[in-house]
C-alpha cells in the first residue's frame, strides 16, 4: 500500500468542492474568532466589574473605619464633657476653679504672685 498509486482527481468537481471545502473553513475561522472575541470581551467586563467592586469595598471598609475612630472619638470626648459637668456640681471644685481662672479670694485672704508662678488666664482653657 504505498501511496504511488493513488493519484488525485483534478477535474471541476474536486476543484469545486476544494474550493467549497477552504471558503467553509474561512467561515468557520471567522465564526470562531467571533465567538472567542465575544467571550474575551464578556470576561474582561466580568474582571472588570470585580476589580472594581473590590475598590468600592476597600474604600467602604476604610471608611467605616475613620467614621468609626471619629466616633470612639466624639464618645470620649463626651465622657468628659459629662464628668466636667459633674464635676461642677461639686463645691470644692467649683471653688478651687473660681479661684484659679478668675482670681477670686475669700474675705481676708490674701494672695501673693511669685515671679515663676504661671496662672491660666481666663481667655485660656
Amino acid at each position: 500500500m504505498s501511496s504511488n498509486k493513488i493519484s488525485h482527481l483534478n477535474n471541476a468537481y474536486t476543484r469545486n468542492k476544494k474550493l467549497h471545502s477552504a471558503g467553509l473553513m474561512r467561515a468557520r475561522k471567522k465564526r470562531a474568532l467571533i465567538l472567542i472575541s465575544f467571550f474575551l470581551l464578556t470576561f474582561m467586563m466580568f474582571i472588570f466589574q470585580i476589580v472594581h467592586t473590590r475598590i468600592q469595598t476597600r474604600n467602604l471598609i476604610n471608611q467605616e473605619k475613620r467614621q468609626s475612630q471619629l466616633l470612639h472619638e466624639q464618645q470620649s470626648e463626651k465622657k468628659n464633657l459629662r464628668l466636667k459637668v459633674k464635676q461642677l456640681y461639686n463645691n470644692d471644685y467649683l471653688e478651687q476653679l473660681i479661684r484659679e481662672r478668675y482670681y477670686y479670694t475669700k474675705k481676708g485672704e490674701t494672695v501673693y504672685s511669685l515671679p515663676g508662678d504661671v496662672s491660666k488666664d481666663v481667655t485660656q482653657n
